[in-house]
């Protein structure tokens, strides 16, 4: 059975389906005979729409499972018999029942979030959730910042408050603001296989991410 990973904040713009769906480029990237899901569990569609404007398919499978109710942890779990990873992009709220229904069923969490107090306020609502529904496990969750400059003391600020006040780490890996990632899913495509665009920086900051989560949760890459 294949492994789930769910991308959850309760607040939206914090690049949950950008992240969700780079990262499945990155593993399907890493290892092209890898069997990749990704789950659109967001009434907006996103994903799922973002997989239909490319001119080349993703190299990986993207399916839509909004409506799937109380059933969508059950639905995810059999799908992850024929999968070797699961990511599910997940609605921008803590209060949506798909978000805990996927919760229940993740190996793990990522929570993205930017580096604004309006973020670090929402992210502790998100924090609560995931430890009400998996437990205070440092394997089973991380913080990753995305759309930041390291250099800024608000980046500073906020992740010392978020490092202090939450029982998962917080990724030493961060995505920084880059127009390529908003292009790649405009294009239907992710960094990996965007074209006519500079993405080195781009492809190694969701590499250092991706490999940083399967080193919280002890797997070795």
């Amino acid at each position: 059975m294949g492994m789930v990973f769910a991308v959850a904040n309760q607040k939206g713009g914090v690049g949950k389906t950008m992240i969700t769906l780079n990262l499945a480029g990155a593993y399907s990237h890493d290892d092209p005979s890898a069997r990749v899901l990704v789950v659109d569990a967001d009434s907006q569609n996103t994903s799922m729409r973002s997989s239909g404007v490319g001119e080349e398919p993703y190299p990986f499978v993207v399916t839509n499972m909004a409506a799937a109710g109380k059933g969508l942890g059950r639905e995810i779990s059999r799908m992850a018999q024929d999968y070797d990873l699961v990511l599910v992009d997940c609605p921008p709220s803590v209060d949506n029942l798909n978000t805990e229904n996927v919760l229940q069923v993740a190996n793990f969490v990522l929570i993205p979030m930017d580096a604004s107090p309006s973020d670090a306020w929402s992210t502790q609502g998100m924090i609560q959730l995931v430890r009400r529904v998996i437990g205070p496990d440092p394997k089973r969750c991380g913080i990753v910042f995305n759309k930041v400059n390291t250099k800024r003391a608000s980046y500073r600020d906020v992740s010392e408050v978020i490092s202090e006040d939450s029982p998962y780490p917080v990724l030493k890996s961060v995505i920084s603001m880059r127009e390529v990632y908003k292009t790649a899913i405009g294009f239907g495509a992710t960094v990996f296989s965007v074209k006519g665009q500079s993405t080195k920086q781009a492809r190694q900051e969701i590499t250092n991410v991706a490999m940083e989560m399967l080193g919280i949760m002890g797997i070795s890459e």
